[in-house]
């Protein structure tokens, strides 16, 4: 019963994360700016969650990202499901994971999604124009800048919330395991 708080928090969160970021690009659309953070949505689920949980929280974080989205249905669950198998390897590599190796992860897979939402928009928009590019540069550089920001606050928020419910956030995944 107690995990399912947790992929509940986890997933409360991501939603959260997602809407707040739509309402920023709604509010940057006269600046033809759009931002993407869902690289912090998968760091912590991946990392804490058993696998049935986990895949609950891929499923419906997933799926309300890709409601917000011009994207084919399941396209940023898919991305959300690879980041956290890309979450899972990276800490059987590394072991217990430190607060700066989970905000380069978070980095790290808002990087991958924005390159797999470049190549959506070039077989869409068939290679795109000078115009496309220099707007593409912008939004990169603008998301990877604030990813850090965001995957703090993230975080943060998860921490806390799960601390009113009289949880920690740990413990990971593999020390549940042993």
């Amino acid at each position: 019963m107690k995990t399912t708080y947790y992929w509940l928090v986890f997933t409360g969160s991501n939603i959260l994360l997602l809407a707040l970021t739509a309402m920023v690009n709604d509010g940057l659309a006269g600046w033809n700016i759009a931002l993407l953070l869902a690289g912090p949505c998968m760091v912590w689920p991946a990392l804490r969650l058993p696998p049935g949980e986990l895949l609950a929280c891929v499923a419906l974080s997933g799926l309300t990202a890709d409601a917000q989205l011009p994207t084919p249905p399941g396209f940023l669950m898919s991305l959300f499901a690879a980041g956290a198998m890309i979450a899972i390897v990276a800490r059987q590599r590394l072991g217990p994971m430190r607060r700066t190796q989970q905000i380069g992860l978070a980095w790290l897979l808002n990087g991958l999604y924005f390159a797999a939402f470049t190549g959506w928009a070039l077989a869409r928009n068939h290679g795109g124009g000078a115009n496309f590019w220099e707007h593409l540069a912008v939004d990169f550089c603008l998301s990877q800048l604030l990813v850090i920001p965001a995957a703090l606050w993230l975080f943060d928020f998860q921490n806390c919330v799960l601390a009113l419910a009289g949880l920690t956030a740990g413990p990971h995944r593999a020390a549940d395991a042993s």
